[in-house]
């Protein structure tokens, strides 16, 4: 289960690195893992990006070079996984798929772009990746939206996300749901057509379905 938690409480954690069982006593060793990252955003506005198939649709490549108007304040932060760190510079990017955190740890991109993942895969590779704060149980596409309203993004505009975006559980509709779920004061604006979109989050209170005309007016895309 997600709780609502905020970044602005967030100090860290303690991650249990192994475990050994002896003579029926379980040990455990655990590391700290302290939270360096201050996020300071004006607007209160972030993007999250699905997949990147949709950019027959929509070129979200845009959103890297949008600034937002007079001193930025409507400018959007942008989080994605999957693929879509091989055609933009994100904000925040995480993964826990282990090829393409390996593909990923050997390009400078980690250093312009936060890049979160799981305790064993920042172990694996210190320094390149930050802890995906509380490591909630979930797909990689539903923990970019969690990332989002961790952050305290108010308004959350949801790309990619929709009945063809390809996820890698089964599951990652609800996971998408459950982040819904867990943060009711959050507003979660689906972008495309409505027809596409699963009805699991239809019946949401804070899930709005919009076309992408009116983000790219309500944003000044």
């Amino acid at each position: 289960m997600i709780e609502s938690r905020y970044r602005r409480d967030y100090s860290g954690e303690f991650v249990i690195i192994n475990t050994d069982i002896r003579r029926g006593i379980k040990q455990q060793r655990r590391e700290w893992i302290a939270n360096p990252i201050q996020n300071q955003h004006v607007s209160g506005r972030a993007a999250v990006i699905g997949s990147s198939a949709i950019h027959g649709q929509f070129d979200y490549t845009r959103l890297e070079r949008h600034r937002g108007g007079l001193q930025g304040r409507l400018r959007l932060q942008t989080y994605a996984s999957g693929d879509v760190w091989q055609h933009m510079r994100l904000d925040f990017y995480c993964s826990s798929d282990r090829p393409t955190l390996t593909r990923l740890q050997d390009t400078d991109y980690a250093d312009s772009t936060t890049c979160y993942s799981t305790a064993r895969f920042c172990m694996m590779w210190p320094g390149k990746f930050f802890l995906i704060p509380f490591q909630p149980p979930v797909n990689d596409l539903a923990a970019a939206a969690y990332l989002a309203a961790f952050d305290g993004h108010q308004e959350i505009f949801m790309l990619g996300y929709n009945q063809d975006t390809p996820g890698n559980t089964r599951r990652w509709q609800q996971d998408v749901a459950a982040v819904l779920d867990a943060y009711p004061a959050h507003q979660f604006y689906f972008i495309g057509p409505v027809s596409n979109m699963p009805a699991l989050w239809r019946d949401r209170a804070n899930a709005e379905f919009w076309d992408y005309r009116r983000f790219i007016t309500h944003c000044d895309i």
